[in-house]
């Protein structure tokens, strides 16, 4: 029963990441390949914090979403004024510089190694240390953000963003702001990426650099395109579904030392094939 709740844990930690991106890509239609850095800042963050014992893990949790929303912000303010392939480039740019960040900064991160031991998360004081216990605080955390992805997408708010994505030249030529509202918009994707990787770094007790590698950004895009973009079950059913596959594959024949390869190709292959075949995936919106 505990690892069909670990894996719950993970799932809903990704749907945070599902959201997450696709409120960028699906909804305003950012490609960025850069989600996977924001979520790596805010697992270190809450894992520095804690191992200092500065800060609890609420505390620590909203000092992550707070820093991972200025740094959407402040990725997003220069970037945002470039379109199309100029954006893809620059997010793939920043997500390499966060990655070697990550491997290099050893006093703030523990470079390749890691950063081990991290501490469980806690309310009032008392640690969470059940993997029971640490599914109920991913499910509040999930339901919060699933809620507020809802809301937005039928406020004016998310409607504005949809007409951006269809035609930007137009809904400037109507006065609209665009890119304060792009830019909104990468801040609530930063406040969900920061949340999850506070999650994350508590429930594992251990994070290194490969978590939030461009592997990992692939896999959010992934997520996304396969579950399906612009709605709120599609960002739920890509996390569930591509995180059960690689419990598929443990019923295939293949070598560990190949295993991890093999679940990329497999990856990769469903980008490809959803891309070309159904590009609103299973539950989006149709295009």
């Amino acid at each position: 029963m505990d690892y069909f709740y670990s894996y719950l844990i993970l799932a809903e930690i990704y749907t945070l990441l599902g959201l997450s991106t696709n409120l960028l890509v699906g909804v305003v239609g950012i490609f960025s390949v850069s989600q996977a850095a924001v979520f790596g800042v805010g697992a270190y963050i809450v894992g520095d914090f804690l191992l200092a014992g500065t800060l609890s893990f609420l505390p620590a949790l909203a000092v992550a979403a707070l820093a991972c929303i200025l740094l959407n912000v402040l990725i997003s303010l220069p970037s945002l004024r470039v379109a199309g392939d100029y954006f893809v480039v620059t997010s793939f740019g920043i997500q390499l510089l966060a990655t070697a960040t990550f491997t290099n900064w050893t006093a703030g991160t523990g470079g390749a190694n890691g950063m081990p031991g991290v501490p469980p998360p806690d309310l009032l004081g008392l640690p969470i240390e059940s993997t029971r216990g640490i599914l109920a605080v991913t499910t509040v955390a999930t339901l919060v953000a699933c809620l507020a992805f809802w809301l937005i997408l039928r406020a004016p708010f998310g409607r504005l963003l949809k007409a951006i994505r269809e035609d930007e030249s137009a809904v400037a030529a109507a006065g609209k702001g665009v890119l304060s509202a792009k830019v909104s918009a990468a801040a609530l994707a930063g406040a969900f990426a920061g949340v999850a990787g506070g999650l994350y770094a508590t429930y594992l007790s251990f994070i290194d650099p490969s978590s939030f590698d461009l592997d990992a950004s692939i896999l959010l895009l992934t997520m996304v395109v396969v579950g399906g973009a612009r709605t709120l079950a599609g960002s739920i059913f890509g996390p569930f579904l591509l995180l059960a596959l690689p419990q598929v594959l443990t019923f295939v024949a293949i070598p560990t030392t190949y295993a991890a390869t093999a679940r990329q190709l497999v990856y990769g292959a469903l980008l490809i094939a959803f891309a070309l075949f159904r590009p609103q995936g299973l539950l989006g919106e149709r295009l």
